[in-house]
């Protein structure tokens, strides 16, 4: 893919006045964007983190596949479901040039370190999909702010009468969602899992709200997505000792243009924590949608693999 697209291109969350699969305290509903970073080189960069992953560097870019290559590979997918790994990250390390792609508020947001193409395939080769998703599915599915397809993955199957006519999908590579019409919803060949979630969710280290919850100060979320929404920061990936059961990743954040300081600039809009505390405060809030959202394993998700398993991924 062309490195100048991955700097162009958007993914912008749409409000859904009549649904929202999110009636929950940690994660409101938002309104927007997320784009690919650009790898460069630095001290931990994105083209390196993506290459330690072991993906094939023929991930990057389209890669048009033959019927008959299409044909054994849904086969495959039929018996066995494709899962898609986290992306890891080494603690301590800073990735420079890292994209913050969504925010919900400073203890839950996403930053991004490559982007992954599947448009082009999905747009040209139509697929025999499931009559109904699971909870948890992976699959591919159509953006409606530029129709394009993006990897994703089923937040929650409806109540209600069938047949199911949309879904909650959240656009893994981003971190943002919206519901989606069942018919742009597609099987997710094994080709195009290889490479890992590009989302990363993180939380502001050592920080919380000054309420009790992000949604009792609105201006704080909202200064922070001025500082770092939609911008490349150099994210310091922070150790976490025993008692540090918070799921998401703990980052310090330095905007990479200007090496300005998110936390200390947050100063006045933040009470200074421990990370211990953070975890005390949020995690009942967590929903089981959350844990799809955030890409966090979850015992009773039927999509749920030891990350050691290397035969649970494609």
């Amino acid at each position: 893919m062309d490195p100048s697209r991955r700097s162009t291109r958007h993914l912008e969350a749409k409000n859904t006045p009549t649904r929202s699969p999110m009636d929950d305290t940690f994660r409101p509903l938002t309104n927007d964007s997320g784009r690919g970073s650009t790898s460069v080189t630095g001290r931990t960069s994105a083209s390196e983190s993506v290459t330690s992953n072991g993906a094939s560097s023929s991930l990057s870019r389209d890669t048009p596949l033959d019927d008959d290559h299409n044909s054994i590979n849904t086969n495959q997918q039929r018996n066995k479901p494709v899962r898609i790994r986290p992306t890891p990250v080494l603690e301590g390390k800073c990735y420079e040039q890292a994209y913050v792609s969504h925010v919900d508020h400073p203890s839950a947001f996403f930053i991004q370190l490559a982007h992954f193409e599947v448009h082009e395939f999905y747009s040209t080769n139509p697929r025999n999909n499931p009559s109904e998703w699971k909870r948890g599915d992976y699959c591919i599915a159509k953006f409606s702010d530029d129709d394009n397809f993006y990897r994703a993955r089923i937040i929650e199957v409806p109540k209600g009468p069938r047949p199911i006519r949309s879904y909650d999908v959240v656009f893994i590579d981003y971190g943002n969602w919206e519901v989606v019409n069942v018919a742009d919803i597609h099987i997710l060949l094994p080709e195009f899992a290889s490479l890992p979630a590009q989302a990363i969710a993180c939380s502001l280290n050592k920080s919380l709200p000054k309420g009790d919850i992000w949604d009792d100060d609105l201006a704080a979320t909202e200064f922070f997505k001025e500082l770092v929404l939609n911008k490349h920061v150099d994210a310091i990936i922070q150790r976490k000792t025993s008692s540090d059961y918070w799921p998401l990743k703990f980052v310090d954040l330095k905007l990479s243009t200007t090496k300005l300081d998110i936390r200390d600039t947050m100063k006045n809009y933040i009470q200074e924590t421990s990370n211990k505390e953070i975890y005390i405060r949020f995690n009942h809030y967590l929903t089981r949608q959350d844990y799809i959202i955030y890409n966090i394993p979850h015992e009773d998700d039927d999509n749920a693999a030891d990350d050691d398993d290397d035969d649970d991924y494609y």
